[in-house]
């Protein structure tokens, strides 16, 4: 049996998705021992809520009518099973609940997979729009793009034993 997504269920899962991430950034900032690494988390968790006000004000609308039934099956299969996979599922899922006393470097790997995955699938959802919102879409991914940079450094300044956890 196969689950038919619609223009709004596409939608709700980028809001789901940033969802996700703010409750995880909000839960690693109440962990982080260290004011700048508190600091960052706060940031990204507002950045979500932001993501998430903005495709909450998408209509399902913004998803294109007019690609063909193969793409747009082939398209929502993916969406479907990285979401899924990534975000919803298991212990490998980036957004796995954090242990108490969670080391820095281990809250920062966790946000990094969580961030290259939602860029997967926001790349995914730019294909799925109509024209005139790509841009949009592209602007969350360039985004999406920088938090990975500014994590990554983050773990960078950390001593090579903990990076290497």
């Amino acid at each position: 049996m196969t689950i038919q997504m619609t223009g709004a269920d596409v939608i709700d899962l980028a809001v789901q998705t940033e969802t996700r991430g703010e409750q995880f950034y909000r839960q690693a900032a109440r962990e982080a021992q260290d004011p700048e690494a508190r600091q960052l988390f706060e940031f990204l968790a507002g950045e979500e809520t932001r993501h998430r006000t903005i495709f909450s004000g998408l209509s399902a609308g913004i998803v294109a009518s007019e690609i063909d039934p193969q793409t747009w099956a082939e398209a929502l299969m993916y969406i479907e099973a990285t979401v899924d996979r990534a975000f919803f599922r298991g212990s490998g899922a980036p957004l796995r609940e954090i242990d108490p006393g969670a080391a820095e470097a281990d809250l920062l790997r966790q946000a990094i997979e969580f961030e290259k995955e939602t860029l997967l699938f926001f790349v995914s959802l730019r294909d799925l729009v109509q024209p005139a919102s790509q841009r949009l879409v592209d602007d969350i991914v360039r985004e999406e793009r920088s938090h990975v940079a500014t994590l990554a450094r983050r773990l960078a300044t950390l001593p090579e034993e903990e990076r290497k956890g």
